[in-house]
């Protein structure tokens, strides 16, 4: 049986339309695949584009259809997009037509629009309709504007799943980072820097580890140049990170730490380990996109739902010019597929 995963449209100003676009004329270009592809959003702002790009592709809704998977699979044979269209009832402004969008400009509608398709994949994702969840880019202005005070998707479906123990992962090729904290100052990320919170992290990371296929053991890193020095220029390893690494090796599981950042993802690149929790933001995304710049993905591990994001951002300012790359949205696919053929079985 196909798994059925679902890619929300993000952002409708941003880039998400032409990617997903990309996207299934390299699907359909391809035989064999394991996986059926539905999108939540805007079939009129995807025939826009269709249209614009002079491409030979259509979109079809699906309508109530979208629990038969063989209906579905019927449909993408054709080379027809399938799509779960959602409407805008609620927007002050209605649209009727894609081009009334201000494209490449954030705007509560464009916010409004890209909330309600992520409402919309949730529900079906968590009454198990489909298998997994895969979004495109929204920006964090655009939803704050429509009312929805979230940093992003991340928070959003935690706080709509009841879920308080998660973890933000982002995916490269050898590289694969646990954030410890994600969207803080600097300042504010160290104070979270506690074993409490860093045990929770290796714990995600190791559910994350046997989701992805991952062998290698857990890598931990440390915070402060040289781990400190024995404190002489920090103590957090010795008072937080190292009795969590500790602790996490007494619930049997594989993680060394904590490691001198400086040198840990180097051993990353050598496939000494390929999984990492990292204190703070930046402290793994430079080195995670410096590896796999635009092919990264971004998983949110702890859910009760399978989902999967693209690494980057709406890109307003090439939006509506056909120069977005649509590789960090391959991956998220597939990646998502991934973890619904590693989860079969799991608790």
């Amino acid at each position: 049986m196909k798994n059925k995963i679902l890619i929300t449209m993000g952002d409708p100003a941003g880039i998400g339309p032409e990617i997903i676009l990309k996207f299934y004329k390299d699907f359909f270009s391809k035989s064999g695949n394991n996986f059926i592809p539905v999108v939540v959003g805007d079939k009129e702002i995807l025939k826009y584009y269709i249209g614009k790009y002079n491409l030979d592709l259509k979109v079809e809704d699906i309508l109530g259809n979208y629990k038969n998977r063989e209906e579905i699979k019927n449909i993408i044979s054709k080379n027809i997009i399938p799509i779960i269209n959602v409407e805008h009832k609620t927007i002050d402004e209605n649209i009727a037509k894609a081009k009334e969008l201000e494209i490449g400009i954030p705007t509560k509608q464009s916010g409004k629009m890209s909330m309600l398709y992520i409402e919309k994949a949730l529900e079906l994702t968590k009454d198990k309709t489909f298998d997994a969840m895969v979004t495109a880019p929204i920006s964090k202005e655009a939803i704050n504007l429509a009312g929805y005070h979230y940093s992003g998707h991340t928070s959003f479906l935690a706080d709509n799943t009841n879920t308080k123990n998660y973890a933000m992962i982002l995916k490269g090729d050898k590289i694969t980072v646990v954030l410890n904290t994600t969207h803080l100052s600097l300042n504010d990320a160290i104070k979270k820097v506690k074993k409490e919170n860093i045990l929770k992290k290796i714990k995600l990371a190791n559910k994350a580890k046997k989701l992805l296929g991952i062998k290698t053991k857990i890598a931990v890193s440390g915070l402060n140049p040289h781990n400190g020095e024995g404190g002489l220029f920090g103590d957090e390893e010795i008072k937080e990170i190292l009795p969590a690494v500790e602790e996490a090796k007494k619930l049997g599981i594989e993680v060394e730490g904590p490691i001198v950042p400086d040198t840990l993802f180097v051993r990353m690149l050598k496939d000494e380990f390929n999984i990492a929790v990292v204190m703070y933001h930046d402290q793994g995304l430079i080195p995670m996109k410096m590896e796999s710049f635009g092919l990264g993905v971004n998983i949110t591990v702890g859910l009760p739902i399978i989902r999967t994001s693209v690494d980057h951002g709406t890109a307003y300012d090439i939006a509506g010019k056909n120069l977005a790359d649509y590789g960090s949205l391959k991956k998220a696919v597939g990646v998502a597929n991934i973890i619904i053929e590693n989860s079969l079985g799991m608790d």
